[in-house]
């Protein structure tokens, strides 16, 4: 029976990279959830707690998006052994996209360390890459496309990220 209470995010497997990890990882659908189980919701969310907050956010409104557009895509995320990782991955006819989550008011260049990892790997051309975080301008780092998260919400449901 399925309580709807999380899914699995699986782990996506670069065909040339062998050391990376291929474990998937699970996501309460509600943070809240979480935080109930650890007996931590009477308590403020700590500096720690916020960055899967804010991803479990982004995957919950891709995955929503991807159901409801019918695209059929399956989000990954990856992550080799030495650290580095992208969130969320998702192949599409056009190619890849990448997507990085931060919950920090700057966007700061090792952030990219990921992205700029998965794009060697599958191709500049084919990879579109996203930095979200909490801060408050989009801009462009070394071909990330930097954006709020709610800039990056719209541009979703607009469209304009996966189709």
């Amino acid at each position: 029976m399925d309580t709807l209470l999380g899914h699995w995010l699986p782990a996506w497997r670069l065909k040339s990279s062998h050391r990376q990890l291929q474990r998937s990882k699970f996501y309460f659908f509600d943070c809240g959830v979480a935080r109930t189980l650890t007996g931590r919701l009477a308590y403020p969310p700590t500096t720690e707690e916020l960055g899967p907050q804010m991803e479990t956010l982004v995957l919950n409104e891709l995955r929503a998006y991807l159901a409801y557009s019918k695209l059929g895509y399956v989000p990954h995320y990856w992550r080799s052994y030495d650290g580095a990782e992208v969130d969320v991955l998702i192949e599409t006819v056009r190619g890849f996209v990448a997507i990085e989550v931060k919950a920090a008011a700057r966007w700061e260049k090792r952030f990219n360390r990921g992205l700029r990892r998965v794009t060697g790997e599958l191709g500049r051309t084919k990879t579109t890459c996203y930095g979200i975080y909490s801060g408050e301008r989009a801009a462009l780092w070394d071909d990330v496309q930097v954006m709020p998260v709610a800039d990056f919400l719209r541009s979703l449901w607009g469209g304009e990220v996966v189709d």
